[in-house]
């Protein structure tokens, strides 16, 4: 992470110089009820739909709930959660999501461990939802639109992944530097959430996931292409799920609105933008790697898909120096 971003972040607020000070925390800033449900209005105002605040350090945050969907990113040391009576410590490069049906508590933190909280209203994740639909996600969004939803939360690794790290840098950036365009912080938490589901089987640390028969079986098929993209096929796919093809292929437009067909080249087309932006590997190679013999077609597709080849888009990437 940049460090001037990092500095920014983890300066000290008003609120916890107080703390310092003597001060107990001041619960009013956060919920005006009894019960403890920190609420979006109070914090922010009325109409942000998405903002970020920093974690209140050197303070044991009581049990509370929210009235949002929160996601917590910690950007260095380390943040203890306890969800369902037990501990949850996120590390630096960890996300926790979590929906507001989810009551949980923090235990004190110090200097040097700073964590983000990414708030999102009810009609903020109405813009997002149906970008994730078919994904880890899924239902933990369902559930939050519910009055009485199921508590749903999720916790993540980055796993060193670049890609992952600069979608964070670039949310984080616009929320607290360059100018909250709601466009622009929309269309990164989408892409953020899309990464960490696609990756979900090796990133995810924690969950407590309630899948209904459709959501299984879209981590089912989205598991397989994501392991097996470069060979993948409706009749491998089938034999694994027993499930014969054309009831497979149907099945499949059913739950993304997309063919096995083009799920499989999204899947190689940014394995291959992701090598070819964040590393040195011979851009032949890359075409090979993910599973294309003809480089012609894959320039081609590439460029109808990115608006550029892949040459120049390694010109243009900001990772490679």
């Amino acid at each position: 992470m940049e460090k001037y971003l990092l500095d920014v972040l983890s300066r000290e607020s008003e609120e916890e110089a107080g703390i310092l000070s003597g001060e107990v925390l001041n619960r009013k800033i956060y919920s005006g009820g009894e019960d403890f449900v920190v609420n979006e209005a109070r914090l922010f105002g009325v109409g942000r739909g998405i903002s970020a605040r920093t974690h209140t350090r050197y303070v044991d945050f009581p049990s509370h709930r929210h009235n949002y969907v929160e996601m917590m990113i910690v950007l260095s040391g380390s943040i203890t959660h306890e969800i369902d009576g037990e501990p949850l410590t996120l590390s630096t490069g960890e996300v926790l999501i979590m929906n507001k049906h989810v009551c949980h508590s923090v235990e004190h933190s110090g200097r040097e461990d700073i964590g983000v909280n990414i708030i999102m209203s009810d009609r903020f994740v109405d813009t997002v939802a149906g970008e994730l639909s078919g994904t880890v996600f899924s239902s933990l969004f369902k559930e939050n639109a519910k009055s009485d939803g199921a508590p749903i939360y999720l916790a993540f690794s980055t796993g060193g992944r670049k890609y992952i790290e600069n979608a964070i840098e670039n949310l984080l950036y616009e929320l607290t530097v360059r100018g909250r365009d709601v466009a622009v912080m929309s269309g990164t938490v989408s892409l953020l959430l899309r990464y960490l589901s696609l990756e979900n089987e090796e990133l995810l640390i924690r969950g407590n996931l309630k899948t209904d028969r459709s959501d299984k079986r879209r981590l089912e098929i989205l598991s397989y292409v994501k392991s097996s993209y470069r060979t993948a096929s409706l009749t491998e796919l089938g034999e694994k799920l027993y499930l014969t093809v054309p009831y497979l292929s149907k099945l499949t437009k059913e739950l993304f609105g997309k063919s096995f067909k083009e799920l499989v080249v999204d899947e190689r087309m940014e394995r291959a933008r992701a090598a070819i932006e964040d590393t040195r590997i011979p851009i032949g190679d890359v075409i090979r790697s993910v599973g294309y013999e003809n480089e012609s077609y894959f320039h081609r597709e590439f460029r109808k898909r990115y608006g550029k080849t892949p040459l120049a888009m390694r010109k243009n990437s900001k990772t490679i120096k």
